[in-house]
């Protein structure tokens, strides 16, 4: 099996929509576009003579963390290795951009894959991740007193609050790209009054924290929501229902965590109209040659 990896350029870009019409509804053809405009990382190739029988993504959220994804294997190259050998070089190309640390999301279900990348790649299981679609909330009539957007003042309870939780991963700018969080996503989340905290009086410490921003398709994305205590978290999400009224907005989608995701729902009383659960998987690059 002689392959070749290259990384795919904006000439490539019809070749890989007819490569990836072998599987059904698949979201990646709508990150085509996106992904070869990556400065660094994009959308990869396995060519074999010189026809594309696989694809793989990678992106960088941060500086030294990759995020590995979008592996696609021609179903008459599936179970010969193809996948392995693809992930192997996924990982060195992340090393060679200058990632420390390589992550990736699978689905729960897809046993192949999380085999791969534990038993053959050295990959452990760091959280659970869910991905789903809320509609039909309702928002208080008159907004929570106890929870709202954050401001300035509030910066060093929610430094003092972060600490507590500077493991937690959240989801940025794409619901399936879990990476850290680290205190100037927060901070650049506040100029985009994307921001919001529990409680309101900037002399209490923080009991829970939110994170969201208002898109297209008339929906709200929640990529980070966290409790303490938790005792005002049903006021946070009041908060939250009340934004989405006012920017006239349908629908929720949620990329956390599993156990974020599942307190997140069982606040809101909703049943998601769609669901993804995954598995975070992350491997240590500084390890690779020791």
């Amino acid at each position: 099996m002689l392959l070749r990896y290259v990384r795919a350029s904006v000439e490539d870009q019809e070749k890989i929509r007819d490569f990836l019409r072998q599987f059904i509804d698949d979201y990646l053809t709508d990150q085509i576009e996106q992904l070869v405009a990556q400065r660094q990382g994009g959308l990869y190739l396995a060519l074999e003579d010189e026809q594309i029988i696989g694809t793989a993504a990678i992106s960088l959220p941060k500086r030294h963390e990759a995020y590995l994804s979008g592996m696609r294997i021609a179903p008459s190259r599936q179970g010969q290795g193809v996948a392995e050998a693809f992930a192997k070089f996924q990982i060195a190309e992340a090393e060679r951009l200058g990632a420390g640390i390589a992550r990736a999301l699978v689905h729960q279900d897809n046993q192949t894959s999380l085999h791969i990348l534990q038993e053959s790649l050295g990959f452990h299981v760091v959280d659970g991740w869910m991905v789903g679609t809320l509609s039909g909330f309702e928002a208080p009539e008159v907004p929570p007193l106890e929870a709202g957007p954050a401001w300035a003042v509030d910066k060093e309870r929610i430094l003092s609050f972060w600490s507590r939780f500077a493991d937690d991963l959240w989801a940025g700018q794409n619901l399936w790209g879990p990476h850290s969080l680290t205190m100037e996503d927060i901070w650049q989340r506040f100029e985009n009054s994307g921001v919001a905290v529990a409680p309101q009086t900037e002399n209490q410490e923080v009991d829970t924290l939110a994170m969201y921003r208002v898109g297209q398709k008339k929906t709200m994305y929640i990529n980070y929501f966290r409790m303490a205590e938790g005792r005002l978290a049903s006021e946070l999400l009041g908060y939250l229902w009340v934004e989405a009224r006012a920017w006239g907005l349908e629908q929720v989608q949620y990329g956390l965590p599993q156990r974020q995701a599942e307190k997140f729902l069982s606040l809101s009383g909703l049943t998601p109209a769609d669901t993804w659960t995954g598995i975070v998987l992350e491997k240590d690059l500084s390890l690779t040659h020791e």
